[in-house]
């Protein structure tokens, strides 16, 4: 049966048909995750698979997304790759990639990579995926880096395969560059290999809907999703809202601030104020910034809606060229995570007074801290792999932060199985740090303490990648912060956000922060601190200091 328009405006109809969309995304999620070579894309779930429409704008993601991805990369399509590979160029079996900061999601080992889908000799829509390469070159991912000529290849939107046929010069250029090839390699093959899945199922998709494009079931997605959105802006307050937080930088203290500027049905987000750009691998570029600003807003707007374009069409930002939040094109932002995941921990901070039951405190695993172990094996072959070490999630008006916790992004960590397979060194400890969440009427998630040894012959370099040392996670609401991270080889302190070498025998020690609270720890039911003391994350002393726990339990 041939489907009109109309149908779209059956709510039964169009839930079916969305839904279908969604899945269609999650299969390619699926095949990108069991087809990878590297753990940090198999095990870590660094990547994300996003439809299209004919004009770029998103339709729907997979489940399991990166909320950074999810709007960089149609951004990324509607403002560079379209323009500069318009339809008339295209065949079928064309892929375009790029991993330019300027065009995708703000550093060099993220490739993104966008697939023409057609039907009857027409494009349709777009397959669009992310993905963090194991390696790109130059020195390995960390925060020393002054410019982005040293962090690696860069390579501009160019055509991977050309009418289904691998262009061989761009991937030789690519593994002659990079200190894993195969890995690189077999990442870019799997990010192929899922854009062609979505464009496979979307035309057998629309083939049984009887339709010849996406165009009039994407308005109907794009135009509720958009409405939804600014009737919940209108729910707010008119007025400007601000706050400002301190971060360690990577010398010298980095300020970011921030005024939430609520019109009617439309949010803009100005970032004046913020500290300059820094010389260093933590710059965030504006497609970076931009999709943690519409992050932070939709889970407090909209969380329920599935991630569109017309989600964010309302939700607009800036920041002054030069700032942090807006380099110039030469800085260095491998490392531009440990500055932009605390994005939304601001907006929300801003936000307090006008959603308290809806804000959550600032958050351990913003940023997520990170590893990157590289060296030789005994036998001479190269090593390289990333392990994440989550801190404690904030805590919100009705629960406590979760225990290390991924926030805002969702990357997992890798097995520790697995972790030990891709690099000679043993997992001495893993364990939860006690009285590290934030007091609070609920409780900030804990940090974790975790121990590495290198058990290889030659000395393995660990670039660190981390925050909140200095300056720990705050708490909203009247909430506490929780207890500031620490880095340390053999018990010595080490620079949070430099190279460490590990002899063979030697250990690294990371303690990642914990979440802030949430409300006045003064209001926290005594049931809760008694579990927390039975279960080990509270002390007896902290509960006595914090919570007047003896005092309380006594009187209930």
């Amino acid at each position: 049966m041939t489907r009109t328009a109309t149908d779209f405006n059956d709510p039964i109809n169009l839930q079916v048909m969305w839904n279908r969309l969604i899945f269609i995304a999650d299969q390619a999620d699926t095949v990108l995750g069991k087809t990878a070579f590297s753990p940090i894309v198999r095990e870590n779930h660094d990547y994300v698979t996003v439809l299209m429409d004919s004009k770029g704008r998103a339709l729907a993601q997979c489940t399991w997304s990166i909320p950074v991805f999810i709007t960089s990369l149609p951004v990324a399509a509607q403002k560079y790759f379209l323009p500069k590979f318009p339809v008339e160029t295209l065949q079928e079996g064309d892929v375009l990639a790029t991993n330019d900061p300027e065009i995708g999601t703000g550093h060099l080992p993220d490739v993104t990579m966008i697939t023409p889908i057609f039907k009857n000799g027409k494009v349709v829509a777009y397959a669009g995926s992310i993905a963090h390469l194991p390696d790109i070159g130059g020195a390995p991912l960390h925060s020393e880096a002054s410019d982005i000529f040293e962090e690696g290849i860069r390579f501009p939107i160019v055509k991977l395969l050309k009418a289904g046929v691998p262009n061989e010069d761009v991937f030789d250029i690519i593994a002659a560059s990079v200190r894993l090839p195969t890995e690189v390699k077999g990442d870019l093959e799997s990010m192929i290999a899922a854009n062609n899945v979505m464009g496979r199922e979307l035309v057998k998709f629309l083939d049984e809907y009887g339709l010849d494009d996406i165009g009039g079931l994407a308005e109907a997605i794009h135009s509720r999703s958009e409405a939804q959105t600014r009737k919940a802006i209108r729910e707010w307050p008119n007025g400007t809202y601000s706050a400002e937080v301190l971060l360690d930088g990577y010398d010298t203290d980095v300020k970011l601030c921030a005024s939430v500027i609520v019109r009617d049905y439309s949010i803009h987000v100005d970032y004046a104020g913020t500290s300059d750009q820094v010389l260093h691998s933590i710059n965030c570029r504006t497609n970076y910034r931009y999709a943690h600003s519409v992050y932070a807003l939709k889970c407090l707007l909209d969380p329920e809606t599935p991630n569109n374009e017309g989600c964010i069409v309302p939700i607009t930002d800036e920041a002054p060229l030069g700032s942090i939040l807006n380099p110039q094109q030469w800085t260095a932002g491998n490392s531009r995570n440990l500055i932009g995941h605390v994005i939304p921990s601001l907006i929300f901070k801003a936000l307090e007074k006008v959603v308290p039951e809806k804000v959550m405190g600032d958050s351990g695993g913003a940023p997520i801290w990170a590893a990157n172990c590289v060296g030789q094996r005994d036998d001479g072959s190269q090593y390289g792999s990333v392990q994440n070490f989550h801190g404690g999630q904030g805590a919100r008006a009705e629960f406590d932060g979760l225990d290390t916790l991924s926030f805002p992004s969702n990357c997992k960590v890798t097995a520790v199985e697995m972790f030990e397979i891709a690099v000679p060194v043993l997992t001495e400890r893993k364990e939860l740090i006690a009285d590290s969440g934030g007091a609070g009427k609920h409780r900030g998630g804990l940090g974790q303490r975790v121990v590495l040894r290198n058990l290889g012959r030659n000395p393995m370099s660990i670039y660190l990648a981390s925050e909140r040392v200095r300056h720990p996670c705050f708490g909203v609401v009247d909430g506490e912060s929780g207890a500031p991270g620490k880095v340390m080889k053999e018990g010595r302190p080490q620079f949070p956000k430099g190279k460490v070498v590990l002899k063979t025998g030697e250990r690294l020690e990371v303690e990642t922060p914990g979440g802030g609270g949430w409300g006045r720890a003064a209001e926290r039911s005594a049931d809760l601190v008694a579990q927390d003391l039975a279960e080990g994350l509270v002390t007896p002393e902290a509960a006595c200091t914090r919570y007047g726990y003896k005092e309380r339990a006594a009187v209930e």
